[in-house]
């Protein structure tokens, strides 16, 4: 189902790169990634702090720090997907996944090598094969790509007919790098984004309580540490340690249709037309 990320060609594999038929392009496999980008390094002071404990920490980056230390509302990504797909038997994307392998039978994909990536590639030129894909998931993501559209539209060429994505976008969130961060999408601002997409469900997984932490997180990691940015990272970390049990308060509030207006993130579950 991979091609070559500039033209579309067919790849040839060995055992240490994949070469295309029709461009002749050459992509590096090392430690059982296929390189289509180099990596890029991180210029955000919080960005970096955060890369570097996801490589440290691995997996409990992600158990611990995302699931109970983070000052969102718990909301479990793999169960959602699992309601429309079965990934021993179809092919699942996770864009972005970073240090994250949340099955093992999902593929990981993302501009930086962590340990559980499988592809590494720009998501502006994904490596997939037209009508290749069973659905594309991705959880915090789009908001860091410059043109999300073409980004959607590029996930439309590569999912099967009738196949499905799952996508958590940020709405009311502050800003946050990774490496980049340009977008905000309101409840009809993603219907646009996923224009020839069939909407099959927009839900809030947080709330309120989850927006009013994240606010007063960041108000006084940036009132604290005077403008050094690296002293701002600790700061972040060191209130979300504190305050993060408050996000609980959330369960009586997400998933709740009027309280989408205010809502952290949203999650659009969208199926591309066909059988």
């Amino acid at each position: 189902m991979l091609c070559c990320s500039e033209c579309r060609g067919n790849l040839i594999f060995t055992a240490s790169e994949a070469a295309c038929e029709k461009c002749a392009a050459v992509y590096p496999i090392r430690q059982g990634k296929i390189y289509f980008v180099e990596v890029p390094k991180t210029t955000d002071e919080l960005d970096t702090i955060k890369g570097r404990l996801k490589r440290w920490l691995g997996k409990y980056y992600y158990k611990i720090g995302l699931n109970v230390l983070a000052p969102t509302f718990p909301f479990n990504y793999l169960r959602k997907i699992k309601q429309f797909f079965d990934p021993a038997q179809q092919i699942v994307v996770d864009v972005g996944c970073g240090n994250n392998r949340i099955d093992e039978n999902i593929i990981g994909i993302d501009l930086f090598d962590y340990e559980a990536v499988d592809v590494v590639c720009d998501l502006i030129k994904l490596p997939f094969k037209p009508d290749s894909v069973d659905g594309f998931a991705s959880r915090s993501v789009l908001e860091h790509v410059p043109n999300p559209a073409l980004i959607v539209k590029q996930l439309y060429e590569c999912t099967k007919p009738g196949g499905y994505g799952v996508h958590l976008i940020p709405f009311l969130y502050p800003f946050h790098a990774s490496p980049h961060d340009y977008q905000r999408f309101t409840l009809e601002g993603q219907k646009v984004l996923f224009t020839g997409w069939e909407i099959i469900e927009q839900t809030n997984p947080t709330g309120p309580v989850t927006l009013v932490l994240l606010c007063l997180i960041e108000f006084l990691s940036i009132v604290l540490s005077f403008g050094n940015l690296k002293v701002k990272g600790y700061l972040y970390l060191f209130f979300c340690g504190i305050l993060f049990p408050f996000k609980y308060l959330d369960f009586i509030f997400a998933n709740r249709k009027s309280f989408v207006t205010l809502a952290p993130s949203i999650l659009a579950l969208v199926r591309k037309y066909g059988k």
